[in-house]
């Protein structure tokens, strides 16, 4: 808060007359000056109503003293008196305060903006179904060494390891096909047994003695004796995708179909005949039926593998 302001004026006038021999009456004129002073108040930030300044009140007092009568040796003419000065116009001094200027408020510091990230969305549970594990048909067992089965999977997969080719497996569908056509006694190729599309082999086998426990044997016979190492020599032709045109099929067909290496499952039957059906006298007529075929033209090369030179089977 200022304040400030303050008004002095101070004044005072005296009216004497010349020194006159003729007594004349005496009068002493004495005026007092009464100042006021007046103070403002003005508080920051409200405008003063205004400041307002009484005009000095002039007081005069006069003093009368009784004249003494001194006679007078002539008359003489009194001079004019002269006029009183006025008295001075009362001084006003104006005091102007300047109102206080405020003080520039610091600008408030910025506040930090803060961000409130919008939660993000919980995600959705993974529903995971779990895929069933693939069932797996459980491998068909392995027919015994001593069975039908099991001893023509020998005699061919023995010949197969020879020229690199995997093992065959045992098909009951391709056995069953081979059975229907076995038994029929007519020595000749028949593959419209089922929906067809597999390959095959003939063998046969007769006597006039008695076959009785020659089955298995004359089977296993039929695949190494005949198929085999009845025509493997005739194969010369490893390497190309085709054998030579002039070269017939009898000669060595028998021999790449036991040993086609895309070949995987294989089916067998050997039936008992009579004489005069697939020989002049009784036999036994071995049927084979693979899947998936052999003896596929532009596919030798891939698939009639020269042999390893493992040691020669004989039954």
């Amino acid at each position: 808060m200022k304040a400030s302001m303050f008004l002095a004026a101070t004044g005072a006038a005296l009216a004497v007359a010349s020194p006159i021999r003729v007594p004349l009456d005496k009068r002493a004129m004495e005026t007092d000056w009464v100042v006021e002073v007046v103070t403002v108040t003005v508080t920051a930030g409200q405008e003063p109503a205004g400041v307002f300044y009484e005009v000095p009140t002039s007081t005069t007092s006069v003093e009368v003293v009784e004249p003494t009568v001194v006679p007078q040796e002539k008359t003489q003419s009194l001079p004019k008196k002269k006029p009183q000065p006025e008295a001075p116009a009362p001084v006003i001094t104006t005091v102007v305060v300047p109102q206080p200027s405020a003080e520039p408020q610091p600008e408030p510091e910025p506040q930090p903006e803060t961000t409130t990230a919008a939660p993000e969305p919980a995600p959705e549970p993974e529903t995971t179904t779990a895929e069933p594990e693939p069932t797996t048909a459980p491998a068909p067992e392995e027919p015994s060494t001593d069975s039908y089965e099991g001893v023509m999977l020998k005699q061919h997969n023995v010949h197969r390891s020879n020229h690199s080719a995997p093992a065959l497996s045992w098909d009951s569908t391709l056995a069953g096909y081979a059975k229907t056509i076995a038994e029929g006694c007519v020595f000749a190729h028949d593959m419209n047994q089922g929906s067809g599309g597999y390959g095959q082999n003939l063998a046969s086998w007769g006597t006039t003695d008695s076959m009785d426990g020659l089955k298995n044997k004359m089977a296993a016979s039929a695949v190494t004796e005949q198929w085999y190492n009845g025509e493997v020599n005739a194969w010369t032709f490893y390497g190309m995708d085709n054998p030579p045109s002039n070269s017939p099929l009898t000669a060595w067909g028998h021999f790449t179909q036991v040993v086609w290496k895309s070949t995987t499952k294989v089916g067998c039957y050997t039936a008992s005949c009579p004489a005069g059906t697939v020989l002049q006298y009784p036999s036994l007529y071995t049927v084979c039926n693979y899947d998936p075929p052999g003896n596929y033209g532009g596919e030798y090369a891939d698939n009639v593998l020269k042999p390893l030179g493992m040691a020669t089977t004989n039954v």
